[in-house]
């Protein structure tokens, strides 16, 4: 285990004087200098390499810089750059949301809806996400997961090029904003998660290399790994559990996302992911409400969630987005290659994972998975989009662009009446189709011209294709959500599809989670899927014919994805829910 974890960056000490802590292990002299021309602020080290100090309360405000043996940088710890993560850190004074008698969602009833705060509205701010939360609770959601908000170079990121994890990326708005939009999310009954980066930083503005060994030479796909069993790593270790207790403690989230924890590379007795999901059950626990960790991983590891293992709430699942996908659209590509059969859709219905180790994971090619036997179908989080699955096809489709807006609700409906726990991607509630590439405002004109190749190579399996700039701003302008779309007659339709597949969820009647509540049964000949749990009757037809369908007696239809349809007859690529009287 790390040390009692201790405040890093400035932090306000009991008598309200302002106090600095950095980690910087063999370096010679540490002072706080600052943008005002008052006298710098001297660092004591001690025998673990960590420098602090005391002085009088600084106003919210104060601009300041670490020196490291004579050479100025960024807060590796900083709560706000101003200026970009290039100029000096800021004194800021955080308010933790305040919401008496929360006390969160729990993961085996929650429905989680993924947003981007900078294209969730035209606006792309905090302030007018928090407008748009009635929006949420009407449509039925209980949890809303923001992917990264820590300080990124430029306006525009998905966030998972952060440098700054402590800071609130300026573009989004202040951290009162941050604070109203939990306070109401709150208040309406929603839990909010941060999705988090421990796995690297970002290519452009990273400085913590400048105080200690943050990274090492093991490689992510996207940069050097964080140190996490290296030299010096126990203060590379508490950085970032005391970063996690800073979002859900001194800010107020319900709980993280990990990102791409498989690329956490960590060899310690005890991994530092473990570490993380204990740190947020004591908060939890101290706290008196629920706090979640959810990975993703995605090698189907029951580890992940085991008690004895990593011990997180769920991780990330996305075989039935592949064996789904696959189906409705044909595609055989990248992640897909190891999908398209029609019984790959049963499986993950059934089981959650289809690769199970038992067959080659033709994509990464080898052997990939564990028996999800071992698991509970709330450690598992499905969905049918999400930002990933979205932005890193080719054109960034959404699954309505992709298959039309009636097979798109068909995927959600079996989603919904899987046992799992179902995530929505913003917009496709209503069948939005606008596309979600990735896009980047990065300054270092290198790493501009190396996205770019990055994003043509792995386009490259479609002849004659050049994907959009992701440097350009109307790629960022073109993934805003269209929210007028909602009010026209298709839009309409969907979600109050949407409503009715998450009233039922919420009610524990479609998809129930117990293990075995649901019976799955699939038909290749008819291209039929049976969902049938105690409360409910789900049929899926994956096939292009028209096929005879039926309910017990005296049960009542509550949903169909299609207007019409005959009596008896399931039309193709259609689902029909059937509900138990009373």
């Amino acid at each position: 285990m790390f040390p009692p974890l201790g405040r890093l960056g400035h932090h306000r000490l009991a008598d309200g004087r302002s106090a600095f802590r950095v980690f910087a292990p063999e370096k010679l002299a540490l002072r706080i200098v600052f943008d005002d021309g008052r006298a710098p602020l001297v660092l004591d080290g001690d025998a673990l390499g960590y420098w602090s100090a005391a002085t009088e309360a600084l106003p919210a405000g104060t601009r300041y810089r670490v020196e490291v043996d004579g050479a100025a940088w960024p807060d590796p710890a900083s709560r706000r750059q101003p200026e970009g993560v290039h100029g000096p850190s800021e004194v800021v004074d955080i308010v933790p949301a305040a919401s008496p008698g929360w006390r969160g969602v729990e993961i085996d009833d929650a429905v989680i809806y993924e947003l981007h705060v900078g294209t969730f509205t035209p606006e792309g701010t905090l302030a007018a996400a928090t407008q748009r939360l009635g929006h949420l609770a009407a449509l039925g959601v209980n949890v809303v997961e923001l992917m990264p908000l820590a300080a990124f170079p430029g306006e525009r990121n998905w966030g998972y090029d952060g440098v700054q994890p402590f800071a609130l990326h300026a573009a989004y708005g202040s951290w009162a904003e941050l604070r109203q939009f939990i306070e109401q999310a709150h208040a309406l009954g929603l839990a909010v998660l941060l999705d988090v980066v421990y796995n690297h930083f970002g290519p452009e503005g990273n400085y913590t290399g400048q105080f200690a060994p943050y990274t090492r030479a093991a490689a992510t796909p996207w940069g050097a790994a964080i140190n996490f069993d290296g030299e010096y790593a126990y203060g590379v270790r508490e950085y970032f559990a005391e970063n996690l207790r800073f979002w859900v403690e001194d800010v107020g989230f319900d709980g993280v996302r990990l990102d791409a924890a498989s690329e956490i590379h960590d060899n310690s007795p005890v991994p530092i992911v473990r570490e993380l999901s204990e740190l947020a059950r004591e908060i939890g626990r101290r706290q008196r409400r629920r706090v979640l960790t959810i990975a993703e991983h995605l090698r189907n590891n029951a580890r992940v969630t085991a008690a004895d293992g990593l011990g997180c709430d769920a991780q990330w699942n996305d075989d039935l987005n592949h064996a789904l996908v696959a189906w409705l659209t044909g595609e055989r590509w990248r992640h897909y290659a190891s999908f398209g059969r029609f019984e790959d859709v049963v499986t993950a219905l059934a089981r959650g994972w289809v690769l199970d180790g038992t067959r080659l994971d033709r994509f990464r090619r080898h052997f990939t998975g564990s028996d999800p036997a071992a698991t509970l179908p709330h450690e598992h989080v499905v969905h049918v989009q999400n930002h990933d699955q979205v932005g890193n096809r080719p054109g960034g489709e959404r699954l309505a662009a992709l298959v039309g807006p009636e097979r798109a609700l068909l995927a959600a409906v079996a989603m919904f009446a899987s046992p799992f726990v179902p995530m929505l991607f913003m917009g496709e509630e209503w069948g939005e189709t606008t596309p979600f590439l990735f896009f980047e405002d990065f300054g270092d004109r290198r790493v501009v011209r190396g996205v770019r190749a990055g994003r043509r190579a792995e386009n490259g399996f479609v002849p004659g294709f050049d994907p959009p700039n992701p440097h350009a701003r109307s790629t960022f302008l073109a993934a805003k959500l269209r929210w007028p779309r909602a009010a026209t007659p298709e839009g309409r339709f969907v979600l109050e599809r949407y409503r009715r597949l998450i009233a039922l969820k919420r009610a524990g009647e479609l998809g129930p989670r117990e293990r075995g509540a649901v019976q799955v049964d699939g038909d290749a000949a008819t291209k039929l899927v049976r969902l049938a749990a105690p409360r409910t009757l789900t049929w899926l037809n994956l096939g292009p014919a028209e096929q005879a369908v039926a309910a017990p007696e005296g049960w009542t239809e509550v949903l169909c994805t299609v207007p019409q349809r005959t009596p008896g007859r399931l039309p193709g690529f259609a689902a029909v829910v059937w509900r138990a009287p009373g």
